[in-house]
C-alpha cells in the first residue's frame, strides 16, 4: 500500500484517530461488561422516577428506553466525562440503535413458539431456558458501522418484562453451549430471508435456521452439515421431532470444509455457513470463504460476516497508517511481538497481501477500504489464502 503525503489526508487521518480510539473504548466498555456481568438495574423504581422526568423533556423516547440509556451512559460516562461532545455523538447513536423489545412480539417468534425446551436431556447436553431480567442489557446484532466516520455503534437493547430464551447447556463443563438470543434472531435475519429452493447449511447448532428455513414455502430442502456425532444424536432426538415440516430436513455427518470442497457447484440453491463461534473464530469463517468464493451456482451467506469484516478494518486501519508514516518519514514505536498472538499476525499479514498494490491518493479512499462491505468484496474477489 501507498498512501500519498497531502494535508488532506493527513487531516483526515487525525479526524479519525481521535473516533476511533474513543469508538474502541466505548465498543470495549460496553460489549466486555454485557458479556461478562447480568448489568441490572440496582433499584429500578429509581431507575424510572428519573427517566419520567426525562421524558417530559425528550417525549420522542419511551421511559423504557431511556431507562436503558440512563445504564448505557453510567456506564461509558465516566470514560467520556472530560469530553462532552464526544460522549453526545456516541449516546445519540447509541439511541438510535437501541431497542426496546416487546416480551409478548418475540415470543411468536416460530421457533421460541413451536420448539420445547423443557425438562429434555440427550448425552452431555440438556435442553434449558435461560432468563434475560427486566432492563437486564443484551446485544441483539452486530455493529452499526457509521461509514462517514468508521466508527462502530454497539446495538443495545432490552426487555421491560422477564424474558425466556432457548439454551442448550452442556453439563460436562457447566455451561451454555448455545442459545437462540435476540442476538441469534437478529444476526440470521438475512440468511433465513435469503434461503430458498434446495438449502444446504453447514452446521447444526440448535436447528435455529434449519427450523427458519423449513418452514418456508420457497425451500424445498434443508441438508445439515454437521460433523459432531453427539449434536447431530441432540438433534435428531430432542429437536427435529418437533419440527413442524421435518420431512424437509436431511442431516449429514460430515466435515463442513470437507463436504464443501467436494460438492458440485449447482447441487444447492443456497449455502449458510455457521461453524464458527464467534468472531474470534476467524479461521473457519476464511477457510469456507476461500472455497465459497468460486461458487457461482450456489449461493452463500456467512454468519455474521459484517462482524469479520468490522474486526478486519483494524488492520486495514493499522496498515493505512504504517503506509502514511512511511510516506511521512514519521517513525513509529515498534511493536512488541510477544503481544501478539499468531493469530494477530496472519491477520496483519494477509491485509499487507491483500491491500499490496492499493495506492491512497485522496480521503475517500480512505473511507472506501475501511467500509466493511469493501473489505468483504475485496476478499471475494483475490485468491489470497488466510
Amino acid at each position: 500500500m501507498k498512501v500519498q503525503n497531502t494535508r488532506r489526508i493527513a487531516e483526515k487521518l487525525m479526524e479519525m484517530m481521535q473516533l476511533k480510539e474513543a469508538s474502541s473504548m466505548v465498543n470495549t466498555i460496553i460489549t466486555h461488561s454485557i458479556a461478562a456481568n447480568s448489568i441490572i438495574p440496582p433499584d429500578q423504581d429509581a431507575l424510572r422516577k428519573q427517566a419520567e422526568l426525562i421524558h417530559k423533556e425528550m417525549p420522542e423516547y419511551s421511559v423504557d428506553k431511556i431507562m436503558m440509556l440512563l445504564m448505557v451512559e453510567a456506564m461509558i460516562g465516566p470514560y467520556l466525562e472530560q469530553q462532552p461532545e464526544v460522549m453526545e455523538f456516541f449516546m445519540n447513536w447509541l439511541a438510535a440503535e437501541s431497542k426496546v423489545f416487546d416480551v409478548n412480539e418475540f415470543n411468536e417468534n416460530p421457533y421460541i413458539k413451536d420448539i420445547d425446551f423443557s425438562n429434555q436431556t440427550n448425552g452431555d447436553y440438556e435442553l434449558r431456558y435461560h432468563k434475560l431480567m427486566p432492563y437486564e442489557l443484551d446485544i441483539y446484532n452486530v455493529p452499526r458501522r457509521v461509514d462517514e466516520l468508521c466508527v462502530d455503534i454497539p446495538r443495545v437493547s432490552c426487555f421491560p418484562q422477564e424474558f425466556k430464551y432457548p439454551v442448550i447447556f452442556q453439563k460436562s463443563i457447566k455451561s451454555t453451549w448455545m442459545s437462540v438470543s435476540p442476538n441469534e434472531v437478529f444476526t440470521m435475519e438475512k440468511p433465513i430471508k435469503n434461503a430458498k429452493g434446495k438449502v444446504l447449511t453447514l452446521g447444526c447448532g440448535m436447528g435455529y435456521f434449519a427450523y427458519m428455513a423449513s418452514i418456508k414455502e420457497d425451500v424445498e430442502s434443508v441438508t445439515i452439515i454437521e460433523c459432531e456425532q453427539s449434536v447431530i444424536d441432540l438433534f435428531e432426538a430432542c429437536l427435529l421431532p418437533q419440527f413442524k415440516n421435518k420431512d424437509k430436513v436431511t442431516v449429514i455427518k460430515a466435515d463442513a470444509i470437507e463436504y464443501l470442497k467436494n460438492m458440485e457447484d449447482g447441487a444447492f440453491d443456497y449455502c449458510f455457513a455457521d461453524i464458527w463461534i464467534g468472531i474470534e473464530d476467524i479461521v473457519p469463517y476464511f477457510a469456507v470463504k476461500e472455497i465459497g468464493r468460486i461458487l457461482r451456482k450456489t449461493k452463500i451467506d456467512y454468519w455474521i460476516e459484517d462482524s469479520f469484516a468490522i474486526l478486519l478494518a483494524s488492520n486495514v486501519w493499522i496498515e493505512i497508517m504504517k503506509s502514511f508514516s512511511e510516506a511521512n518519514n514519521i517513525s513509529v514505536p515498534e511493536v512488541d511481538d510477544s503481544i501478539l498472538t499468531d493469530l494477530d499476525k496472519r491477520k496483519d499479514a494477509y491485509i499487507h497481501k491483500l491491500l499490496e498494490d492499493v495506492e491512497i491518493t485522496k480521503p475517500e479512499h480512505i473511507d472506501y477500504y475501511m467500509r466493511p462491505q469493501n473489505i468483504i468484496s475485496l476478499i471475494d474477489r483475490t485468491e489470497l489464502v488466510f
